[in-house]
């Protein structure tokens, strides 16, 4: 699973604004070598939680681990902050997640670890609107397995590759239908899980004219002008290590992840 996912991060078909893998300079990277090594330190604490290895048989989380994941959260905002000090145009670039920046709200849903999932179903099940919000998840999330499986050719629809065509033009068929994500308060254009949202929400910034993120937009994706400040890779496999271990197998897509947890916690 962890290969597969980085297959679709940085193998060849490289499609939506958010998969692009953007080079931090150098410069950048010796100056957040301290913000790195609290990522590395942060996902060390994550990992030596007791009982991790057994969350899917217990159906708990071990005592500390959402102060863990807060942490881990903390030490990569410092990261991308102390990369944009370095890199020329960031510091006043639209995010998503914001009014400037909603248009690339469009765009997915978004690539998520169950770490990061967990964390945002944690943030968002006490909302009023929670149930409303699952609906909505579910619908987006079953419109987009039919826009992938309409692309697959193999002989089993089931059986699909997270590296392959059928999922990389799926999903920009999908987000080109122009859903907004259901986290977004669609009168104010923030995000309301804004503390908690995806990494692949964190690391986006966009350049230029924003209007261009809209996937209905003619120049999406090809000329939309952004830059994404990835966790650093031996992080991010390391994160996704974690994982392996809970043997929860999350899905690597937010609605369907959230929906996931939600079946798990609540039957």
């Amino acid at each position: 699973m962890v290969l597969e996912v980085l297959k679709s991060i940085f193998g060849r078909r490289i499609r939506l604004p958010r998969d692009v893998v953007t080079r931090v300079p150098r410069a950048a990277r010796k100056a957040a070598e301290p913000q790195v090594a609290a990522i590395a330190a942060a996902i060390d604490v994550i990992a030596a939680l007791p009982g991790l290895a057994d969350v899917a048989t217990t159906k708990k989380l071990p005592k500390g681990f959402f102060a863990a994941v807060q942490a881990l959260t903390a030490a990569y905002d410092a990261y991308v902050a102390a990369v944009v000090k370095l890199v020329p145009g960031l510091a006043g670039a639209a995010r998503p997640g914001t009014p400037e920046g909603y248009h690339a709200c469009h765009e997915q849903p978004a690539a998520v670890t169950g770490v990061e999932g967990l964390a945002i179903y944690r943030a968002s099940r006490p909302w009023k609107d929670f149930g409303e919000v699952a609906q909505e998840l579910a619908r987006l999330g079953e419109q987009q397995f039919k826009d992938i499986q309409g692309l697959h050719t193999g002989k089993d629809p089931d059986k699909i590759s997270m590296t392959g065509a059928a999922v990389q033009q799926g999903r920009i068929e999908f987000a080109r239908r122009g859903e907004l994500c259901p986290l977004l308060d669609p009168e104010t254009h923030r995000c309301r899980a804004w503390e908690q949202r995806p990494f692949g929400c964190r690391m986006h910034f966009i350049l230029g004219d924003t209007s261009a993120a809209d996937p209905r937009d003619p120049r999406w994706p090809k000329q939309v002008k952004a830059f994404n400040v990835r966790m650093p890779l031996r992080q991010m496999v390391a994160l996704m290590q974690i994982e392996k271990r809970m043997l929860l197998t999350p899905a690597p897509f937010l609605n369907a992840n959230l929906l996931q947890w939600v079946q798990l916690t609540e039957g």
